[in-house]
C-alpha cells in the first residue's frame, strides 16, 4: 500500500472527512482490521482563508509548497490538497515535488464522464466557481454553470460560515435553492465543489445521490485507487 500525504486543516472539518473516507474505503476492500497509510500536514486556515491580496496569495503557495514538500521528504507517494479553493495553485504545487499531485477537479470530471453528465452546476466558493482552474480539468467534456451573482454570494456566504465553526445543516435551504436554481437551467448534475458542502446536505444527500457528486469523497476515493494500485512490473528481456 502506498502512502498518501494529504495537506488538510483547509478547513479541519474537510480534513476529518477526508481521513474517514479514505480510512472506510480501504477498510471496506482489504477487510480486517486494514487501514490506510496518511501522512497529514495540517495549517491553521485563518491565513488561507483571508488571503486577498497579491502578497498574501504568494504566502499561501510558499505554505503550500513547503507543506507538500514535507510530505514528500516524510515518505509521501502522492500529495492531495484537501480544499477546492487552493487548487488554483496546484501547478505550483505540483512542480515543487517529485511525487504526483492528484488534482480534485480530476476526479470529479472522470465520475461525471463516466456517468455521461455533458452540463453540471458547480456550487464552491466564489474563486472556485469564477475560476478557471476546474473548468481547465473539465477539459472541453464538460459545461460548467454557475448561480447569478447573487446565488454566489449566498453560497460563497455558506462556505465561509462552515470555516467560522457555524453549524452546517442551517445552511440546507439557501443550498437546496441553488441547487434546484441550476437543475432548472438545464444542469443533469451539481459539483459540491466546496470540501465542507456535503456537511450541509447530510442524509438528505443521500436521496439526490444522481445530482450531486460531492468532490470531496470522489477526491478521497481516487486517493485509495492511488493508493491500493499495483506498480506496474517491467517484463525482463
Amino acid at each position: 500500500m502506498k502512502t498518501i500525504g494529504l495537506i488538510g486543516g483547509m478547513g479541519w472539518q474537510s480534513t476529518l472527512q477526508y481521513y474517514h473516507a479514505i480510512n472506510s474505503e480501504i477498510s471496506a476492500r482489504l477487510g480486517g482490521s486494514h487501514s490506510a497509510r496518511i501522512i497529514i500536514d495540517s495549517h491553521d486556515f485563518h491565513s488561507i482563508a483571508n488571503a486577498s491580496t497579491k502578497a498574501e496569495y504568494m504566502a499561501v503557495q510558499s505554505l503550500l509548497v513547503d507543506s507538500a514538500q514535507r510530505l514528500e521528504l516524510a515518505g509521501a507517494d502522492c500529495v492531495a490538497m484537501a480544499c477546492n479553493t487552493v487548487h488554483r495553485l496546484a501547478s505550483k504545487v505540483a512542480a515543487a515535488v517529485d511525487i504526483p499531485l492528484l488534482h480534485i477537479a480530476d476526479a470529479t470530471r472522470d465520475a461525471l464522464v463516466r456517468d455521461g453528465h455533458s452540463r453540471v452546476g458547480i456550487l464552491g466558493t466564489r474563486a472556485t466557481m469564477e475560476g478557471s482552474f476546474y473548468r481547465s480539468q473539465m477539459g472541453g467534456e464538460i459545461e460548467l454553470i454557475v448561480p447569478d451573482n447573487s446565488g454566489m454570494n449566498s453560497v460563497n456566504q455558506v462556505a465561509r460560515d462552515i470555516n467560522r465553526g457555524c453549524s452546517a445543516e442551517q445552511y440546507l435551504p439557501t443550498m437546496q435553492e441553488a441547487v434546484d436554481t441550476l437543475l432548472a437551467q438545464g444542469c443533469t448534475a451539481v459539483i459540491l465543489a466546496c470540501t465542507e458542502f456535503a456537511l450541509v446536505f447530510g442524509q438528505t444527500r443521500q436521496e439526490l445521490a444522481v445530482t450531486l457528486y460531492d468532490s470531496a469523497r470522489l477526491h478521497a476515493l481516487a486517493l485509495v485507487e492511488f493508493a491500493l494500485a499495483e506498480p506496474i512490473r517491467l517484463q525482463e528481456t
